[in-house]
């Protein structure tokens, strides 16, 4: 196992987990969580929401990205 996926869950577990949660279709119904931009349009998101692990794994990669894009453009520019 590489370095960098040591403290990484197991997705295909994870995903076969939210596939067979019964609450799944209720949450995927109302999630307002945008993948790939790091949002969720629902500020009022609960602590239950099954997605809500995925949202914000999804958001701080977002905002590495950002910071990695930066430092880049400063060293660049």
């Amino acid at each position: 196992m590489a370095a960098s996926e040591a403290g990484r869950p197991n997705l295909a577990l994870r995903a076969r987990d939210l596939a067979t949660d019964p609450e799944a279709p209720q949450w995927v119904a109302v999630c307002a969580w945008v993948p790939g931009t790091g949002h969720c349009r629902n500020r009022d998101c609960s602590d239950a929401c099954l997605l809500r692990a995925q949202c914000e794994a999804d958001a701080a990669r977002v905002r590495r990205w950002r910071r990695l894009r930066r430092i880049f453009r400063r060293s660049a520019g």
